[in-house]
């Protein structure tokens, strides 16, 4: 965050400031504009030599000692920059910028909590400073005051929805408050079969599928009734290729659930394209009756209704499926198939023109 372009003291009140330094005042004036430029040019230890000179000949301008303490932030000198800014809020304990830049300088050197009651007071004093609010939330993370911090980050996104920074913290934050929650399940239920099931999801989500299906199945072995972990099973040995795991996996979810419509789908799905038409018909058509919005089911079943002859079925439910999700083209691309079968060319030359305008979507 140091490129930020903060200028503490404004060219009003550092003009009001000289009313009262007459004698000092155009070789201070001349020396701030020099410091300024210099500022502009991201020149930022020249600036703070300019400001060292001012505060020279007068000691009491604190706002320009904030500025100073700026420039030595800016420029990497973090613990300078901490010197400055207690040195302006000593002679101006009012001053906004010294304050927050202060908070920010102790957390770049690593003092969280000498940090932190300076940030909470900036984010009070100005609560639209999303600068105040983002660096509160830096200190909560590194104090663990994870809730906290969430609440910050949240309420900062709001203003600013597409903050990276902001973003990045926040899952930082969701990181550690998982692991936490990991952490404490494990010593307090060491033998949960939840504990697999969150390694089996991490590995899954990391595209690490060997390790993945090892902890699933041990969570499966210690709760062999747990809802939807044999289905996750089935998922995986599809995507390792071993369709007969899968099958059995999908088979064992419909024992344990025999009216988990996604299991049914899933299952007639595999059994459909190893041409067990009888056997997929019949679940595929049961999970469209029990999840009539499972638009991938009915893509299925209409294909299923297309191997059996039967058009004008398949139609009626490849309709279906476009209207829940219109922009599946596999979807389209067995209604075009219906449609041909049934000798409707026109229907089906539509329909395979929406197929090729979706294909490469997906």
């Amino acid at each position: 965050m140091k490129n930020i372009m903060f200028s503490v003291a404004s060219p009003l009140l550092f003009l009001l400031l000289l009313q009262s330094q007459p004698r000092q005042s155009g070789e201070i004036q001349s020396l701030y504009q020099k410091a300024r430029e210099a500022e502009a040019q991201k020149n930022y230890g020249e600036a703070a030599g300019y400001y060292e000179q001012i505060l020279r000949l007068d000691p009491a301008l604190h706002p320009l000692r904030a500025n100073l303490g700026l420039m030595r932030h800016l420029n990497g000198e973090d613990e300078r920059a901490v010197q400055e800014f207690r040195k302006a809020l000593s002679g101006d304990a009012n001053l906004y910028a010294a304050r927050l830049f202060l908070g920010i300088s102790l957390l770049e050197l690593n003092r969280a909590n000498e940090a932190l009651p300076h940030l909470e007071r900036a984010a009070r004093d100005k609560p639209q400073d999303t600068i105040a609010r983002f660096h509160l939330a830096r200190v909560y993370y590194l104090t663990e005051r994870y809730q906290e911090a969430v609440k910050q980050l949240q309420q900062l996104l709001e203003k600013q929805p597409d903050d990276a920074e902001a973003l990045y913290l926040l899952g930082r934050v969701y990181l550690k408050l998982s692991l936490d929650a990991y952490e404490q399940l494990k010593r307090r239920h060491p033998e949960h079969y939840r504990i697999y099931q969150l390694l089996g999801e991490n590995y899954e989500v990391q595209g690490l599928n060997g390790p993945a299906i090892v902890n699933y199945r041990k969570a499966i072995e210690v709760n062999p009734q747990a809802r939807g972990l044999l289905l996750r099973l089935g998922d995986l040995y599809q995507a390792t290729g071993e369709q007969e795991k899968a099958i059995d996996a999908y088979r064992q979810e419909l024992k344990n659930n025999p009216d988990d419509a996604p299991a049914m789908y899933r299952l007639g799905t595999l059994l459909l394209d190893q041409n067990r038409l009888d056997e997929a018909a019949q679940l595929l058509s049961r999970s469209v009756i029990i999840d009539p919005n499972l638009a991938q089911a009915r893509v299925s079943y209409g294909r299923c209704l297309l191997e059996k002859n039967q058009p004008k079925e398949a139609i009626a439910e490849l309709q279906q499926a476009v209207k829940l999700d219109v922009e599946s083209a596999q979807a389209w691309f067995q209604l075009a198939r219906a449609y041909q079968k049934a000798g409707d060319a026109t229907a089906a030359q539509s329909a395979i023109q929406m197929y090729e305008k979706l294909k490469d979507k997906q």
